[in-house]
């Protein structure tokens, strides 16, 4: 089932890639065990510490999980750890390009899902969106943090009412890192640009669910595009710029 292993990389990640396929290809189902460290030892032809160091590496990744006493299985698939794993790369990833990324990830998928929320919500959706309205109304405005997870609730109940389980795995941990992007990134303006700040995020807010609220799922969708538009702006401003006359 696996081959012996060469030298050109180290011993561990040509364990780590060999495993990794044979699960991808169904040799190893979910929830099933792989050979025990001993038997792996004999199947690669290594040491002891190589599998060890290997089998740390897929557990980190989330790929296989360690029962003492059992052995290594392969992690059931679900699309809670299949979100954990993400998170965990968005939390340690340290790409400024990140920040525009994620928006620009957003622009491509939520005016379609403010589009089906249009389509698909009901009256406990609505009195959820409206709780959320009011109580980024009655946020005060140094309440930075505050504020943004009001801001993310907003869009997260918005992705639940599409019922969608791919689109939940693919923008949770997108939106689990909006509000850090938000508190962190942003250098804090004036308290008149604050309330400025606060004032249009509320607007695009209330257009969005004025659309979703009348069932208008072409306004739903061009406010939603205008609302990422204004917020891609106002990271982009918001990010270091290269200092003139430096390569």
């Amino acid at each position: 089932m696996f081959q012996q292993i060469g030298k050109k990389k180290p011993l561990s990640q040509q364990i780590v890639e060999d495993i990794t396929r044979s699960i991808r290809e169904g040799k190893y189902l979910p929830g099933q065990q792989i050979p025990t460290e001993n038997a792996l030892c004999e199947i690669f032809n290594v040491s002891r510490t190589a599998i060890r160091e290997a089998i740390k590496i897929l557990s980190a990744r989330g790929i296989i999980e360690v029962k003492k006493g059992s052995g290594a299985f392969v992690t059931e698939v679900s699309v809670q750890n299949a979100s954990e794993i993400l998170n965990m790369f968005f939390e340690l990833s340290s790409d400024t390009d990140l920040i525009l990324q994620t928006i620009e990830t957003r622009q491509l998928l939520e005016p379609q899902i403010a589009r089906e929320a249009a389509e698909k919500r009901n009256e406990d959706h609505i009195k959820l969106l409206e709780k959320n309205m009011r109580a980024m109304q009655q946020c005060p405005l140094d309440k930075k943090k505050k504020e943004a997870e009001l801001d993310n609730e907003f869009h997260r109940i918005l992705l639940t009412i599409t019922g969608n389980k791919v689109l939940v795995l693919l923008l949770s941990p997108v939106f689990n890192l909006m509000p850090k992007f938000k508190v962190n990134v942003f250098a804090k303006p004036a308290a008149g640009d604050l309330e400025a700040e606060k004032i249009n995020m509320l607007r695009h807010h209330g257009d969005i669910l004025s659309a979703i609220k009348e069932k208008h799922p072409d306004a739903a969708e061009m406010a939603m595009r205008k609302h990422l538009k204004d917020t891609w702006d106002n990271y982009y401003k918001s990010l270091p710029k290269p200092e003139s006359g430096k390569s």
